[in-house]
């Protein structure tokens, strides 16, 4: 499964999230991009990585952990972890329709 999102707002820069889940809802590839400033830099490729093989609902305690740790310029907090929310949020309700089993957040 898959979901891609993005977010611009009026007079910034682009940041946009892509979320691979296997068929059991752990995640294989999270992919960060746009035109967006972050520092350090690095640490965007180090959420993608500790992203990876997680199940998709340990990202809602771990991306805003991590996001905190990274200044983003371009692009709002709120409109990035907003950003994330949904993308999250999405492939959870994907992952519920395709189980039959309930999750919890």
């Amino acid at each position: 499964m898959f979901v891609r999102k993005e977010v611009k707002e009026e007079g910034g820069k682009v940041f946009t999230v892509e979320l691979s889940v296997d068929l059991k809802c752990r995640v294989l590839e999270l992919k960060i991009s746009g035109d967006f400033f972050a520092y350090p830099p690095e640490y965007v490729d180090h959420l993608e990585r500790e992203a990876t093989g997680r199940h998709v609902l340990e990202l809602v305690n771990l991306v805003p952990r991590l996001l905190s740790r990274l200044v983003i310029a371009g692009v709002s907090r709120e409109a990035v972890e907003s950003l994330f929310k949904s993308v999250v949020d999405e492939v959870i309700v994907r992952c519920q329709e395709d189980s039959g089993l309930p999750f919890s957040t």
